[in-house]
């Protein structure tokens, strides 16, 4: 028996599709950030596809700002690494 829904993959290369005039409008800097938030919908179709939604959007959306806050800690834990460096350094010149 075949399939009566498209697969999430499939949904979300649709929608990808779509976008491409977008993307080509884009700037080349904006063009790599558009190109990695559409990383983060893929690294994520396992959980995209675990929900029932008509539209491919809000699982995708859901991914990209997943993907945006991971590289927001990752950024805040190399911060208070290098918080603590310098700190470190400043009580070495103390003594």
């Amino acid at each position: 028996m075949g399939r009566t829904v498209p697969t999430w993959r499939g949904r979300v290369e649709q929608e990808i599709e779509v976008l491409v005039p977008y993307r080509r409008a884009l700037s080349t800097n904006d063009r790599c950030h558009f190109d990695a938030m559409l990383h983060d919908v893929r690294m994520r179709r396992a959980a995209g596809g675990m929900l029932p939604a008509h539209e491919a959007w809000k699982p995708m959306l859901l991914s990209m700002i997943l993907g945006a806050h991971e590289r927001i800690q990752a950024l805040e834990q190399q911060h208070t690494l290098l918080q603590q460096k310098i700190q470190s350094l400043g009580e070495g010149d103390e003594q």
